[in-house]
């Protein structure tokens, strides 16, 4: 049996998270045994976890030192593979088993372009730089960022793997019927009127702002149309100053963190991401369980694999507001249309279920534990 470590800097709520604690629910107990540690556990993602999963809290505050903790479990449990995401958690974790004596298996994973964020730096590219190279595998949820990082760092393609997320599909399937029995959670302020639902953290690589410069270009019936940006983050009020800018206040509504998103899924008319770019895009996935057709930027990388270059949802050039527009006018006046994206998006969506995924986690995570022995 082979007992593997999953690294996260924190519980808060984001894809890495989901990604990270659905594979760990997931993992077949008769392969992996599994244990989730965080450097500090006290976010919302800690109810996604299973009661009997094992969960470590460091209780750091900031990812850099978790280090010495992070350590001291590895040389403690000696676990055989150590698996983390996200920059900051996998400087830290190559760091750890560097200065342990007994080494696990490495594998880190990453979660988005470095090309498209602008907020590395010299000194964390370095440290990428010097840490990715020597993992046993880095792991990626899309092909181009496969591609991207194998260019961008040398990394030896063989080592470079590429796993799509998982996501919950029945869960969520599940919630946005019994979703569809209540009213809409807006209440009054869409009544009557086709509804696009967006969700993600309020941030500049998420498009929120070109989303809403689209929506007031709108010509057809993009121009009844409400938007429901769901999340939080740093450009709320940005966003909401833009609003008013292009007099769209009474058309938009950024209800922040809410119980249940599959209800808010359920209740639109259209999903929308109009993000500057993304590793994968878990929020697709949710949208297609729930029924909801996609339209999507073709950004850095995944939503054209996500979406099969087209077959799942529709694809718009990257940043152009004008085609985003113009397609939110077409699908908005064609039902017939977000009825067929609806159903190929459902089928889709079944190649990304959390056992699938886990056997693939569980099948690298075998191999990269026999090459440490």
């Amino acid at each position: 049996m082979i007992r593997a470590a999953f690294f996260l800097s924190d519980l808060d709520v984001g894809g890495a998270q989901r990604t990270f604690i659905n594979i760990v629910n997931a993992l077949a107990a008769d392969r992996i045994i599994a244990t989730l540690i965080v450097g500090r556990a006290d976010g919302i993602a800690r109810a996604w976890i299973k009661v009997s999963q094992p969960l470590v809290d460091i209780g750091c505050a900031r990812t850099r030192y978790t280090l010495w903790g992070l350590r001291a479990l590895i040389a403690r449990e000696q676990f055989d593979v150590l698996l983390s995401t996200m920059v900051d958690a996998n400087i830290v974790a190559s760091l750890a088993v560097r200065l342990t004596k007994r080494r696990p298996g490495l594998i880190l994973r990453e979660t988005n372009s470095h090309r498209a964020r602008q907020d590395l730096g010299v000194f964390r590219r370095s440290a990428i730089g010097w840490t990715y190279p020597s993992a046993d595998a880095v792991l990626v949820p899309s092909h181009g960022m496969a591609k991207e990082l194998q260019q961008e760092y040398a990394l030896d393609p063989a080592r470079v793997v590429t796993i799509y997320n998982p996501v919950d599909l029945e869960s969520w399937k599940r919630h946005a019927e019994a979703a569809r029995q209540s009213l809409a959670p807006w209440g009054s302020f869409a009544a009557g009127m086709p509804v696009l639902v967006a969700v993600g953290r309020l941030c500049k690589q998420k498009g929120f702002d070109l989303l809403l410069r689209a929506l007031a270009q709108c010509q057809g019936e993009g121009r009844r149309a409400h938007l429901v940006i769901v999340g939080v983050g740093p450009l709320l009020a940005e966003l909401k100053a833009l609003a008013l800018e292009l007099g769209l206040s009474d058309r938009v509504l950024m209800p922040g963190l809410v119980a249940d998103p599959a209800h808010w899924y359920a209740h639109g008319d259209l999903f929308v991401l109009p993000s500057r770019w993304e590793g994968f895009g878990n929020v697709i996935l949710e949208a297609m369980a729930c029924g909801l057709p996609v339209i999507a930027f073709d950004c850095p990388y995944g939503p054209a694999e996500v979406l099969r270059g087209g077959q799942g949802g529709v694809l718009v050039a990257p940043d152009d507001i004008s085609a985003l527009a113009q397609c939110i006018d077409r699908l908005l006046a064609a039902p017939d249309e977000r009825a067929r994206f609806s159903m190929a998006g459902r089928l889709l969506a079944n190649q990304f279920a959390p056992a699938r995924i886990a056997t693939q986690y569980a099948d690298l995570i075998e191999r990269v534990a026999a090459d440490q022995a």
